[in-house]
């Protein structure tokens, strides 16, 4: 679904809602949108009450207000609905306009004119009293613009505004675009289809270079034309080497130096030079000895291989029509390629060398993670009216590889929706996870060892129950990240960490690994907001002022003559350190529960999320197992009649259902495939050939 078939949609509802409530399709738009605004946790609440007049020459106009006495806000919005299916723009004159009557409004509020001047029935005289009494109290005023256009790309990030009585505010702006996002993040990934006739080619030639008697794995050798190669990657990108454990980050690297130099200077001799690159692919097309169609193609090796050739193209203006590249080609299940990605990756050692924490990318943990991470928008603040989201590199490079296709007007984009300083890296969300489970001591041995132990911490977790890696833990972790990225700041920022300049990554992991035990010591029924943080995108008032304290106390503890190993960063990696930690008296502010909220309070939404992860799940195991197939299936069920592996009736059931899936046109549910699934991976334990 794209955005135009999304508004025809929302126009749709709109059109249907007026009609069946007997409203305008203003009035309609605005309930519809809100409604979305409140569920994705925008606010907790808005009165739609329209008010419109003058105060002075000047407009006033709102469509609805909120007072959040949590965090002392007021909340003022303002709808722009055109009804039109035609994109329009909100230009920046409007967006001025919209925000002057809002602000006109709470002016008069807070000078007493709206109760002077307005009937006391209207819910907008009843708001005017209370803003004119709590206005010394609110610590923001936040100004909404609600609108089915598009906000114009003229419309410059950041902008401040000023005060009104000594109140900052806040403007943000929930276009089209925005409204989309939201609906987005529930869509699912595309696989990759290759059309050889679409990159000017009737296909690439390839001979079968492997038989088997498993009907799933057939594996061919290829040779690909440099030019189709590089515009199959400037068309799809990093999503091309999904699989592979290396990114493409420049040409500074020893082979992409010598990639970059066959490529200038010997382009004839490349085929000879290079080693090619190794792919999987669902399923292909072939006519003759032509591979014409590539269903769901992952480079698996060669990453550097693709992306240079791509580089050379864009960055170079190279002729790349005279470089062939050799291709190693299986056609193999998802489960498979699991499982090849990391031991072709250990075999590639003539290539740069990759990391302990690259063998760990292709866990499903990581690749939950990157998922979420595209489809989780973080809240526009600070003046900035577009959505970011904070990207999650599963990959070494992926953020720089994904910019290679683009031309400057499309990085621009690419890095106001994802900025560089919201990217997380691997050994990074290894870091936050392990200061979070109070391991400070653990992420002081470096990023490898650290690495290493949350893996076996997170495949635990994952085997105990996967329904917990959703979007919320997503949005929570990502608050931890702000957590961790913002005491890092302020340590430098200290005069005391200003006079010694040591030890910063010591003391920021064991300050917030004793946050977290001080809150499960002192207050077990409680736990940090992080949605709090998620909606601020920067920690409170609260934490800010009791780890200001807490770093400096840390520094001290660190770095105190009686510790058991003289040297600070080695006493930093030992066990005994933190149980010391453990015992430590720490300073806690008379506010610090304010940074807090009951665990209780968030279970309800952790469950919702945990059983739209389990639908998810429910949903992904249907689609394998149709995509497997009745034939597959059906060589289970012979495979099971030559042996002597008990079965359940419910499995048997199931397994018959699967094997006749194509004639009855009943394929399994949801839950029978999970249950077919758990039998596949029973029998294979069992010893039948994998698929």
């Amino acid at each position: 679904m794209d955005i135009n078939e999304y508004k025809e949609i929302i126009l749709a509802d709109v059109q249907a809602k007026a009609a069946s409530e007997m409203c305008d399709s203003a009035s309609a738009f605005l309930e519809i949108a809100t409604d979305t605004m409140i569920e994705s946790d925008e606010f907790e609440s808005l009165s739609l009450s329209y008010f419109e007049g003058f105060y002075g020459k000047y407009k006033m106009q709102i469509d609805g207000f909120y007072y959040d006495e949590f965090d002392q806000s007021i909340i003022i919005l303002i709808s722009d609905f055109t009804n039109e299916l035609q994109e329009s723009s909100l230009t920046n004159t409007m967006i001025k306009n919209h925000l002057n009557r809002m602000r006109y409004y709470v002016e008069a509020c807070i000078k007493g004119y709206i109760e002077k001047n307005c009937e006391e029935s209207q819910e907008a005289y009843e708001f005017a009293l209370l803003l004119s009494k709590v206005i010394y109290d609110i610590r923001k005023i936040r100004f909404y613009i609600l609108t089915d256009r598009v906000i114009s790309k003229q419309i410059k990030r950041n902008q401040k505004y000023d005060d009104i009585q000594g109140v900052p505010i806040d403007l943000s702006i929930w276009d089209m675009n925005r409204l989309y996002n939201v609906a987005l993040s529930r869509m699912q990934r595309e696989s990759i289809r290759i059309c050889f006739t679409e990159y000017g080619t009737k296909g690439i030639p390839a001979i079968k270079a492997v038989s088997s008697d498993v009907e799933s794995y057939e594996s061919y050798l290829a040779v690909i034309q440099g030019e189709t190669l590089a515009r199959m990657y400037i068309d799809h990108g990093s999503r091309l080497l999904e699989g592979n454990v290396r990114s493409f980050l420049s040409v500074r690297g020893k082979v992409n130096k010598g990639i970059r130099n066959t490529i200038m200077q010997q382009p004839d001799l490349f085929f000879a030079y290079n080693n090619g690159i190794a792919a999987t692919a669902a399923e292909l097309k072939l006519e003759g000895n032509l591979i014409t169609e590539i269903q769901d193609l992952q480079i698996i090796n060669g990453g550097q291989t693709t992306a240079s050739i791509a580089n050379a193209v864009l960055q170079d203006k190279s002729d790349v029509s005279h470089i062939f590249v050799p291709v190693k080609l299986s056609v193999v299940s998802g489960e498979k390629v699991e499982e090849l990605i990391p031991e072709i990756a250990r075999c590639a050692n003539t290539q740069n060398k990759v990391s302990e924490a690259d063998f760990f990318s292709n866990h499903p943990f990581h690749i939950r993670m990157e998922e979420l991470s595209r489809k989780t928008f973080a809240p526009p603040v600070g003046g900035n009216q577009h959505q970011t989201r904070w990207y999650y590199e599963r990959a070494r490079g992926q953020h720089t590889q994904e910019q290679m296709k683009m031309k400057q007007s499309e990085r621009k984009q690419f890095l106001t929706l994802n900025p560089k300083d919201q990217i997380i890296k691997k050994v990074d969300l290894a870091k936050y996870i392990m200061t979070k489970e109070q391991c400070p001591h653990i992420v002081s041995t470096g990023a490898q060892k650290n690495m290493r132990a949350f893996a076996e911490i997170i495949d635990k977790q994952w085997k105990k129950s996967d329904t917990g890696f959703n979007q919320v833990y997503y949005r929570n972790l990502c608050a931890v990240a702000i957590m961790f990225r913002e005491t890092e700041r302020l340590v430098s920022n200290q005069q005391w960490y200003k006079a010694v300049k040591s030890y910063r990554a010591n003391i920021v992991t064991y300050s917030l690994a004793v946050l977290f035990h001080i809150i499960e010591v002192n207050y077990p029924q409680k736990e940090i907001d992080y949605k709090r943080i998620w909606d601020r995108q920067s920690m409170t008032y609260e934490q800010t002022e009791q780890l200001a304290i807490t770093t400096k106390e840390v520094y001290q503890f660190i770095t105190k003559d009686d510790r058991k190993t003289e040297n600070v960063t080695e006493w930093c990696k030992k066990a005994e350190c933190w149980a010391w930690a453990e015992d430590e008296h720490w300073t806690v502010i008379d506010d610090f529960s304010k940074m807090l909220i009951s665990k209780n309070k968030s279970i309800s939404e952790q469950e919702t999320a945990k059983k739209d992860q389990k639908e998810n799940n429910e949903i992904n195991a249907q689609i394998q197992v149709i995509q497997w197939g009745q034939s597959y299936w059906q060589q289970v069920w012979d495979w099971l009649g030559q042996q002597s592996v008990p079965i359940s009736d419910m499995e048997k059931s199931i397994l018959k259902l699967a094997c006749q899936m194509t004639e009855t046109g009943r394929p399994p549910t949801h839950r029978q495939a999970k249950v077919l699934l758990a039998l596949y991976n029973r029998l294979i334990d069992e010893g039948m050939p994998k698929r």
